[in-house]
Order: C-alpha cells, then sequence, then structure tokens
C-alpha cells in the first residue's frame, strides 16, 4: 500500500476547539450588527454613492439576504441624511389644456400647506358661499332690487289697463302673452258670435282698437322685459360683489403666500379667471320671485359646482420628508409601479380621466433621492426594466397611461413629465449581471458601478469571534438562546461544508441562522451542538426517502453492490444525490468489458440517452489517455462497453472518468480491483487526475455503507489530490481514520490510483494492457 498518498487524522481534523475562545457561550460576548467579511465591498458602495455624474447608478451582485439589504440601506439612508431634500411635486389642473395637467414644485412644508389650502377653499366655494349669500344685509339688497321691479312692473299693467279701458276693452294674460277683447255697452266681452252679427264698419273699427291697444301693450312690455333683465343683473351683482370680495381676498392672499413660486402664481391667476366664468354655478339664488331665476342655481349648483372645484387642488405625487434626501426600497412598496399609473373615471357610461387620478410610483417617492430595486422584482413588474432604462435614458419620469389596455378614452390625459434626478441601485445575481451585459448594450452606461459581494468568505478564528457577535445581536433582536462555543464551532464546520472549504463559510449567514431557530426547539438553556445536530436531521428526514429507499435497496442486495473481494472490470465509483437541501453520496458499481474489435469504447448510458454531453466528454478523454498510452507503435484496435449497473436515470459530469478508466484498465489486464476501495476523480488525456464536486458527501456515504455491513479496516476511498483542501468529513469518518478503521487516499495520477486499487506496481499493468491491445490488433 502507498502509505504516502494516504491522508492521516491530522490531516482531517481542521476544527477549533472550544478551548481556544475565551467566552464559553454567545451571552459572553458583545452584540454586533454587521456583515461578515464584505468591508470591501461596502466601501465600494459608499465610494460608488458619492459620484452623481449620470449613469452612475450601481448593480450590487448579491444573492438574496435581508440582512444584507437592510445593511445596504442603513448605508444609503446614512448619507441621505447629509444631502439635501429635494422639492415635492404635485399635479395641477391646466386651465388652457385641460388634457395636459401641469407639475407643480414646491418645499414639502409648502406643498403640504397648498394642498390644504386649496382643499379649503374648494370647501369655502361650496359650504360657504351659499351661507354667505344667505346674509341679512343681501336678502334686504336683493328684496329691494326686487321690490322695485314689481312697481315697474305693476305700473306698466296699469298703464295697458288704463288704456284697455280707454278703448273701452279687457286684457287678459296667457302664457303666451296679453290679450284684448272689445265690451259691450253693458260692459260685458263681446263674443265671438255676436262679433261677427255686428255691422262690418263696425266690426273694422273694433279691430283696429285692438290693434292699436295691442302695440301700445307689446311695446311696454318688450321694454319691462328689457328693464327686467337690468334688475336681474343687479340681482346677481348683489351676490357677485359679496363672491368676488371674498374670494378675491382668499386669492390675493394665496398669491402673497406663494409669491415665491411663479408657476402656483400663474395657476391661481388662472383659477380666479375660472371663478368669474362661473359665477353663475358658484353662486345661490333661491329667490321665486323672479321668473328667470327659479331653476338655474339649483340645476348648476346641484350637478355643477363640485366638477368645477375638483379643478381647484393639488394631487401630490412626490412628498420627501424634510430630512435629508429620500430612500426608496421595492420591498416597502410591493404593489407600486415604477413610473406610476393614470386612473380611470367611468361616470355617465364614458372613460375618462382627469389630473386628481394620476396616481405615483416608485421613481416619483424616490426622486431626488435614492432607489433600491431588486432584480427579480424588477423582470416581474410590467416592463419593469424598460420603463427604468427609459428614465435613465432621458432624465424624466412619464406617468404610464391606458394605452396598454386597449381603452379608447373620451378625455385622455398627457400629464407633464418629472425630470429625474435620482441615483438607482440594482440588486441581483452575477447571472442577471451577465445576462444583460451580453444582450443589453445600454446596462453598463447605465449601470457604471459594479460591486462583488463575497459569496464566500474567509472563516479563521478572528472571523469566528466575529460570527459569535453577530449571532448575539440577532439572538437580542429574535429572542433566540445563546449559542455555546461547541454549537458554534458545529455551526461553522455546517457553514464550511456549505462552501466545500474548512476556512470558508457563506457570504450569506441567513441559512445558518435558521439553523439556529430551529435547533432552539430542541435546546434548554443553550444550543448546544447536539442541538444543532437534531435539529439538522429533523430537517433532512422529510427530504430523506430517497436516500432511505437506496440504503434498504443496498442493504437486502436489490442493489448489487460489493465493498469485499476482487473483482475483474468492476469498480465502485461514487455519485451524489441532491434532493432540496439534502445532498448525500452514495457508491454506484461501474463495470467494462473489452473484446477484440474497432468500435472503441461504447458507452451504455449515452446509447440509452441516458447520459449528458459532460460525461460523453469524459469518455473521449478516456479514449485519448488510451491512444496515448498505448497506440504509439500500433493502432488502438478495440472494443469495450462501459456501464453504470442499476441506472436508471440521467447521467452527466465526468468525476467518474477515473473510475471507468479503472475498470476498462482491470478488464484488459485482467487485474481484479478491490472491491473496499471506491474512487472518485475525473482525468484529462495524459492521465492526471482533476478536483470534483461532492467529495465530502462521496468519502461519507461509501463509508456508511461499509460501516453498515461492518468495518474490516481494509475499507478506503480515492480522491483526487486537489481536493484535499475541502475535506469536512463528519466526525464518524474521522474517528475511523484515526482509528486505521477507514482510510483516504489522495492522488495526482491515474497509476498511483492503479497501484491502490490493484494491489500492484504499475508496470505490471502497464505491460499486461499493452499486451492485450496488441493481441487485439493482430
Amino acid at each position: 500500500m502507498n502509505s504516502n498518498k494516504e491522508l492521516s487524522w491530522d490531516d482531517l481534523n481542521h476544527s477549533y476547539q472550544p478551548s481556544d475562545f475565551s467566552f464559553a457561550n454567545t451571552d459572553e460576548v458583545e452584540s454586533a450588527y454587521e456583515i461578515l467579511g464584505q468591508e470591501d465591498a461596502f466601501e465600494a458602495i459608499r465610494r460608488g454613492l458619492r459620484i452623481k455624474s449620470n449613469g452612475y447608478n450601481m448593480y450590487i451582485c448579491e444573492a438574496n439576504n435581508r440582512r444584507i439589504d437592510q445593511v445596504i440601506m442603513n448605508e444609503v439612508k446614512s448619507l441621505a441624511l447629509t444631502e439635501s431634500t429635494p422639492m415635492a411635486a404635485g399635479y395641477i389642473y391646466n386651465f388652457h389644456h385641460p388634457e395636459e395637467p401641469l407639475l407643480v414644485e414646491l418645499r414639502t412644508k409648502d406643498a403640504r400647506m397648498l394642498q390644504e389650502d386649496l382643499e379649503e377653499l374648494s370647501a369655502f366655494i361650496i359650504n360657504d358661499i351659499p351661507l354667505l349669500l344667505e346674509t341679512e344685509e343681501v336678502r334686504s339688497k336683493q328684496d329691494t332690487i326686487i321690490e322695485e321691479f314689481e312697481l315697474i312692473k305693476e305700473k306698466c299693467f296699469l298703464e295697458i289697463e288704463e288704456k284697455a279701458q280707454e278703448y273701452q276693452m279687457i286684457s287678459k294674460k296667457y302664457n303666451e302673452g296679453i290679450h284684448f277683447a272689445p265690451l259691450d255697452q253693458e260692459g260685458k266681452v263681446i263674443s265671438k258670435k255676436d262679433f261677427l252679427q255686428l255691422p262690418l264698419a263696425q266690426q273694422n273699427e273694433l279691430m283696429e282698437k285692438i290693434i292699436l291697444v295691442q302695440a301700445y301693450a307689446d311695446d311696454l312690455i318688450a321694454k319691462l322685459v328689457k328693464q327686467e333683465k337690468l334688475y336681474l343683473e343687479m340681482y346677481d351683482e348683489v351676490e357677485q360683489e359679496v363672491v368676488l370680495k371674498e374670494i378675491g381676498a382668499v386669492i390675493k392672499r394665496l398669491k402673497e403666500k406663494y409669491e415665491q413660486y411663479p408657476r402656483v402664481q400663474n395657476y391661481l391667476n388662472d383659477l380666479a379667471q375660472d371663478i368669474l366664468e362661473h359665477l353663475q354655478m358658484i353662486v345661490r339664488s333661491e329667490s321665486s320671485q323672479l321668473e328667470a331665476k327659479k331653476d338655474i342655481a339649483s340645476l348648476l349648483i346641484d350637478q355643477g359646482r363640485e366638477k368645477l372645484v375638483r379643478n381647484y387642488g393639488l394631487n401630490l405625487v412626490c412628498l420627501p420628508n424634510e430630512e435629508g434626501a429620500p430612500v426608496i426600497n421595492d420591498y416597502d412598496y410591493p404593489q407600486l409601479s415604477l413610473t406610476g399609473k393614470i386612473l380611470l373615471d367611468t361616470e355617465n357610461n364614458m372613460i375618462s380621466s382627469d389630473y386628481t387620478l394620476i396616481r405615483p410610483g416608485l421613481l416619483h417617492y424616490a426622486n431626488g433621492g435614492y432607489l433600491i430595486l431588486h432584480m427579480q422584482e424588477l423582470l416581474e413588474r410590467a416592463n419593469g426594466w424598460q420603463n427604468l432604462k427609459r428614465v435613465l435614458r432621458t432624465g424624466t419620469i412619464r406617468v404610464e397611461g391606458n394605452e396598454e389596455l386597449g381603452l379608447s378614452l373620451v378625455r385622455p390625459i398627457k400629464p407633464e413629465q418629472m425630470k429625474a434626478h435620482l441615483k438607482v441601485i440594482l440588486i441581483g445575481s452575477q447571472q442577471f449581471y451577465e445576462v444583460l451585459s451580453s444582450y443589453d448594450e445600454e446596462f453598463k452606461e447605465l449601470f457604471k458601478i459594479k460591486v462583488n459581494m463575497k459569496e464566500e468568505i474567509g472563516c479563521d478564528k478572528e472571523r469566528i469571534e466575529q460570527l459569535a457577535r453577530v449571532i448575539k445581536g440577532i439572538s437580542k433582536e429574535e429572542g433566540i438562546l445563546p449559542v455555546s462555543t461547541e454549537g458554534l464551532l458545529t455551526l461553522v464546520s455546517l457553514g464550511n461544508r456549505q462552501t466545500d472549504h474548512p476556512k470558508r463559510i457563506p457570504g450569506n449567514i441567513d441559512r445558518l441562522i435558521d439553523i439556529l431557530r430551529e435547533a432552539q426547539v430542541y435546546a434548554k438553556g443553550q444550543i448546544e451542538a447536539k442541538d444543532i445536530e437534531e435539529g439538522i436531521k429533523k430537517r433532512q428526514k422529510y427530504e430523506s426517502y430517497l436516500q432511505e429507499r437506496l440504503d434498504e435497496s443496498i442493504n437486502d442486495a436489490t442493489y448489487l453492490l460489493d465493498t469485499k473481494g476482487e473483482r475483474i472490470g468492476q469498480v465502485n465509483g461514487l455519485a451524489v444525490y441532491n434532493i432540496g437541501e439534502l445532498t448525500f453520496g452514495r457508491p454506484i458499481r461501474i463495470t467494462a468489458t473489452t473484446y477484440r474489435g474497432q468500435q472503441g469504447i461504447v458507452d451504455i448510458e449515452n446509447e440509452a440517452k441516458l447520459s449528458g454531453s459532460i460525461h460523453t466528454k469524459g469518455i473521449h478523454i478516456i479514449t485519448g489517455f488510451l491512444g496515448n498510452q498505448f497506440a504509439q507503435e500500433f493502432p488502438l484496435s478495440l472494443s469495450c462497453n462501459i456501464c453504470f449497473e442499476q441506472s436508471y436515470g440521467p447521467i452527466d459530469g465526468d468525476s467518474a472518468s477515473s473510475a471507468e478508466l479503472y475498470a476498462i484498465l482491470s478488464s484488459l489486464s485482467e487485474r481484479p480491483i478491490k472491491q473496499n476501495i471506491a474512487v472518485t476523480g475525473s482525468i484529462n488525456q495524459f492521465g492526471e487526475i482533476q478536483p470534483i464536486g461532492g467529495v465530502n458527501e462521496k468519502i461519507e456515504g461509501f463509508f456508511k455503507v461499509c460501516e453498515q455491513r461492518g468495518l474490516s479496516g481494509d475499507e478506503g476511498v480515492i480522491i483526487p489530490n486537489q481536493n484535499t483542501k475541502e475535506l469536512l468529513l463528519a466526525s464518524e469518518v474521522i474517528e475511523a481514520v484515526k482509528n486505521n478503521k477507514f482510510h483516504i487516499y489522495a492522488i495526482n495520477h491515474v497509476w498511483e490510483g492503479v497501484e491502490i486499487i490493484m494491489g500492484t506496481e504499475k508496470e505490471k499493468v502497464i505491460s499486461e494492457v499493452q499486451e492485450k491491445l496488441r493481441k487485439y490488433n493482430v
């Protein structure tokens, strides 16, 4: 046995001991609220935030990690507090072009006051103006006007009546006017029958009198109508004078209050003019004495006044706090769109909209500050990425209308676009970054700052102490029990397994904290190593169905697997299975048969369409090795079948290529392979062993099978030498190695493995294979 290639207990035992630390549990350390190992990334973030030029938005490569998100948020907020507060913004009615609402910008405090002032103005118009018109002074003036007009009207009809009497006639009022009828000597109205029996001369005389009196009356009535119009105007002027005086005072006060905002000044001027043009809608006249006034007021007031004052308001879409620049995180507003939207009004069966139905988006809230977006959420928003690009490219925020819904609006609106002044911080995976960089030429121009959060961080003694402080901080927030030092080291070892490195843990420790949350269920007083192991065991139990079935098949010999003795052309390879969060390894029998022929190496998995492209590549590499090693003097003439026995699912990867080669060399040399040794590792065409993934799971998988069958002390595993730095084996495996019950061999070349697994010098195997291939070539 080549003991110089065998790993010792010292090679496998990388762990710190509880005695290496000055604390017994995390309660004995200070609390910390930091992110482990990301100092360089956060320095890059702080530096990037201070670059204000166009295009210097930021992309942070980071897996979904709420703790890192929160620290990023805190960093941005810390800087934002030192910056000036942007102007608030809102939409107002455009009196000249109602379909194009105007944008006004004011200081936050002034924006709130203007909105309140306009609301008060509207309430004043609706509620207070009618009351002002009901005062004794107003009523007295209007009553005087009515009385004067009634006297004039009475005098008019009296004169008409006198004229009728002068010509011996009587007047009668109808809806269409005044008509006259002649009287006889007794003062009775001459009927039509009697009139026709009169002599013709007398008839003509009476008709001339009727025409004369009618003309006289019509003239007086016409003058009365003109006077009535004048008196109506006088009546209205009493109300208008009150309204203009009161509203004029309000408008004047508002103009003085907001004199520093030219657009507000223009708006108030337009508003005042609009009030003048709609005074009849604003005032209320309930006099029933003037016929022309009876229904106009109620009709216009009831149906139009609310619509009128709807135009007298401010729809705020951006109202930043008065302490620094705004910082908006899309997680806090999951239902909010990026650029806002325009709601619809379906009153009277018509689809329309106006400035009051404009709703802001994330970009409005963040304007003048910082917007933190997550790439996954951005892509799930309708046209999210395209809308964001447009805003960053054009520098304006356009509120989205309803055109995409295919709706034809009676009164569509196009709000004035807001100028965009903000920095966008986009958080997403490295994969998203690469896709955007490759397929969107504008991406790197708009996001010139890239920050990489480390997926893995170093884990020395100082880092473990830092982790203890962070756990203490989280424990205080969530009420998690303290963790013993032994439990902490167990947690670290789990982190090491996640990174496949004894000196590294994930940059995202969320999963480790989840393990503590689950272990707390089994803990008493503090979380121990056994509590963590119990929590892991319980979690994996729900996902271990396949593992249990596979173990049953191995134990009852349904799945054929030898762990003792020797076999020609048969080797134990190692496979890794992933089910949810459960990852485990198990041995798999690989066999090879060789015979004379020209077929070369036939991959049965490939023939059955069960192998992937990388596995197929591994088979071609084996052919290259055999040709380079044995076919320098004669052509490689060989037929060989290679098979993963009792494997009925897809197979891919090249980590079994060394095991496949050992099976072929065994078949050709007729040298048996030890079945108590399992193999993993890929090869290149020169026979060099290359590293593979899942080395810990593979070793532990074979160890478990051998342990269940009873360890004889000869069992072991051959692995690539490069994988030794990744070994983080279960304590029972390390203990078995320490007691010389299990062996781990680390090799660099296939011939080293041949000597271990066949128990003979490589030269003998090379000679025997050479001789067999020479025979095949004859």
